[in-house]
């Protein structure tokens, strides 16, 4: 009986799958949102939300009721990556897993289910070899551009913690933030051997020394392969030379446009330009090498409470990366998504611009939304 009545409603349901079908859609206009919004030269702009596989396809009446219909979506996202080639990689604390976003076949997927205690920074290197910290073993997976695992660094006897990783690919280097050693390990991908580490447990004050890391939580190289370190209780970015030489810092505690407030991770383009997020401004700054501040985008947006897109609105942004492309994913970790930007230059613009049917909006972020309470993850 229950047979028959699945066949009868697949007879229906392909019925009007081919009336539908028949059916022009009306034609949209699609807003741009640029951060300065025109008659300001842009600098950013958004491209999209993501939260699971409901944002990259949705699933047709015949998947609903064959059952084929998948439903994987972020739930506490941290760290993110991506290979600059259609695929994004996200670490979840409260899934423990790493969730695939590919943008190509519109697919989204667990990185190999079950193997991860807490999974915690990602990186891609030149090969597209996947790397995944595990805040637990203190351990850094290693899996090919297929997913299949290849073998696992050990740094259990070097760190205490695992932050947001990254890559130097012209050397081959892991880097890999301690956050509560206080340190940043360096590791080389052929010898697979501890080069050397840097920093040292301390609140900087006046006259301390430049190195001295209070939870360092991020790094990033830019293309001269300097390392760039969010340190965040001491409310700074540091810069070190690739041997992890003190060159410089910047920033400063306080709730003003270029202030840190609660900085979480730090990303850099392909023009120098240094990006960081603070979890408790709900903002993205960007900087120039001096330290100064550039440009600001975001503002504080709950989904729960609100219910729209809000592009550019976070509720506690966290992880940052930014791809080969000047592509930025910043993970907004208690929308439970992750927001797509670009940085544009003038080229970006020529290839892609404002025009009557695709006119640029300037996003209308509330002042205000539910703020999870300090301290949480």
């Amino acid at each position: 009986m229950k047979s028959a009545l699945r066949n009868v409603t697949t007879l229906i349901l392909i019925s009007l799958l081919l009336v539908c079908a028949g059916c022009a859609a009306a034609p949209q206009v699609k807003h741009r949102y640029f951060w300065p919004p025109p008659p300001d030269t842009p600098r950013i702009e958004w491209l999209g939300a993501y939260s699971g596989q409901g944002d990259m396809k949705n699933p047709g009446l015949m998947e609903l009721v064959v059952g084929e219909a998948t439903s994987v979506a972020l739930d506490r996202p941290t760290f993110i990556t991506a290979d600059g080639n259609g695929k994004i990689y996200v670490s979840d604390f409260a899934l423990k897993k790493v969730i695939v976003f590919d943008m190509k076949t519109k697919n989204v997927h667990p990185l190999v289910s079950g193997i991860f205690e807490q999974a915690t920074g990602v990186a891609v290197d030149e090969q597209g070899n996947i790397y995944v910290g595990d805040i637990k073993t203190q351990k850094v997976l290693v899996f090919d551009r297929n997913e299949k695992p290849l073998y696992a660094i050990d740094l259990s006897k070097n760190v205490k913690s695992i932050g947001s990783i990254a890559i130097d690919k012209s050397r081959k280097r892991l880097l890999v933030p301690d956050v509560k050693g206080n340190q940043v390990l360096i590791y080389d991908l052929v010898s697979r051997a501890v080069l050397f580490s840097f920093g040292a447990s301390g609140v900087v004050e006046k006259g301390a020394e430049m190195d001295s890391f209070n939870f360092p939580t991020s790094v990033a190289v830019d293309s001269a392969g300097n390392i760039l370190v969010c340190d965040s209780m001491n409310a700074r970015i540091v810069r070190f030379t690739p041997e992890g030489k003190f060159i410089s810092q910047f920033g400063r505690r306080g709730d003003g446009i270029g202030d840190f407030n609660l900085i979480k991770a730090v990303a850099v383009d392909s023009e120098g330009h240094i990006y960081v997020t603070d979890s408790k401004s709900n903002r993205v700054s960007i900087y120039n090498e001096k330290g100064e501040i550039l440009l600001a985008f975001g503002g504080a947006y709950s989904l729960k409470t609100e219910g729209s897109v809000a592009p550019g609105g976070f509720l506690l942004p966290n992880g940052i990366f930014i791809d080969q492309n000047d592509t930025i994913y910043i993970v907004d970790q208690f929308n439970s998504r992750f927001q797509m930007f670009q940085y544009v230059t003038e080229k970006y613009l020529r290839e892609n611009p404002i025009t009557e049917q695709m006119p640029a909006a300037k996003a209308d972020i509330p002042k205000k939304a539910d703020t999870p309470a300090a301290g949480a993850k």
